[in-house]
């Protein structure tokens, strides 16, 4: 099937042209009407599918407690928010439950047809530190240890793709070499770490910052810290979570101007969005917070996000938008099949007007029911 629009997003700008879908890849692009479409999308903007690399359920799912029923409901959710794969992304709890949703996850993996497809895992513990531990279970934090580590990945069928981790911890880099030889993002969060410190875990492997702005001790003008290091060193991913309440939109602007187009990415960090006393929570404001005030993450969705970070953060429109395609792509090292509009790639679609309302989705050539 052939879809055009006047605005599809090629080349980090908008461009009338036509897409072609055959099967579950992009196997052609094409100038506007150059061929017969089957749908034509007129001035609606036609964009990479979004990725979201940091998001914990949906709906009742918890990613701590993963079955295959459930991730199946979180799939089919996901493409309401634009959202074509994601990363299922863990919390810190007992080794015995880490151990059981890492095998589960070995089996579900792979296995889901419909809706957003699952990428891996990202696990936000238990390797942080119990000063800044923000919402996680400081019971069951432990210091970064590459071997437990290790046991995961095989646990998960080499499915983990990213860990949190504290790097004031990590003294002599054991942890994220570690990480590095097993092909798994080392990302510095609920972390207590200095500037010095942080530049030392980048020199030897770390390559991101996880929800910058939070888990982290506030900025100083002496002391710069985790969240200096993540708008100052350029090797550095940095998420945001673009509620506005997580981080103010000023400093959500601030971070997306010092990371630009190529290493800032938007992460929903959503929690299971369930009024239920058993989670414990509360949801105010557009986010959720533990009974004590503490944030426990968000209600937004990735669609949300990129229309915040352009519209109401004041960043350019492909920083926006490079933040939930192209850059999470490359996070996850899967550039080579999603994150932007080209032959070959697979056929992740999203269709939305200049707010980013969402209007249609196509998941590996599939239109989804939204």
């Amino acid at each position: 099937m052939i879809i055009q629009s006047k605005n599809v997003w090629l080349d980090e700008s908008f461009k009338a042209a036509q897409v072609e879908i055959n099967e579950d890849k992009i196997t052609g692009i094409y100038p506007y009407n150059e061929k017969p479409v089957d749908v034509d999308y007129l001035d609606k903007w036609i964009l990479p599918g979004f990725i979201d690399i940091h998001c914990h359920g949906y709906a009742g799912v918890d990613s701590n407690k993963p079955t295959l029923k459930g991730m199946r409901k979180w799939c089919k959710h996901m493409p309401a928010e634009g959202v074509t794969s994601f990363l299922v992304t863990t919390s810190t709890q007992s080794v015995n439950k880490n151990e059981r949703a890492m095998a589960t996850y070995s089996r579900i993996i792979g296995r889901i047809e419909e809706g957003a497809e699952i990428l891996g895992i990202n696990m936000e513990g238990n390797f942080i530190s119990k000063e800044c531990k923000g919402a996680q279970n400081k019971r069951h934090i432990v210091e970064p240890d590459g071997e437990v580590l290790a046991k995961y990945q095989l646990l998960s069928g080499n499915n983990i793709i990213s860990v949190t981790y504290a790097a004031e911890k990590d003294e002599d880099f054991s942890f994220v070499k570690k990480c590095n030889e097993l092909g798994i993002v080392a990302s510095i969060g609920h972390s207590d770490c200095s500037f010095q410190q942080a530049k030392l875990a980048l020199k030897n492997g770390a390559s991101a910052i996880t929800h910058t702005g939070n888990g982290m001790k506030p900025f100083h003008h002496r002391k710069p810290g985790l969240f200096g290091a993540a708008v100052n060193l350029d090797g550095f991913y940095a998420e945001v979570i673009g509620d506005g309440i997580h981080v103010d939109f000023q400093t959500a602007y601030l971070i997306g101007r010092m990371k630009g187009k190529d290493k800032l990415i938007l992460v929903t960090d959503s929690a299971v969005q369930k009024d239920d006393k058993k989670f414990n929570f509360l949801n105010k404001n557009g986010a959720y917070y533990l009974p004590d005030g503490t944030l426990f993450g968000s209600a937004l969705y990735v669609n949300e996000g990129v229309n915040n970070l352009h519209k109401k953060a004041g960043l350019d429109l492909v920083v926006a938008i490079n933040s939930a395609t192209i850059n999470p792509a490359k996070y996850c090292k899967c550039a080579d099949r999603k994150g932007s509009l080209e032959a070959g790639k697979d056929a992740d679609i999203v269709v939305t007007d200049e707010n980013i309302k969402v209007y249609e989705v196509y998941c590996r050539g599939v239109k989804q029911e939204l």
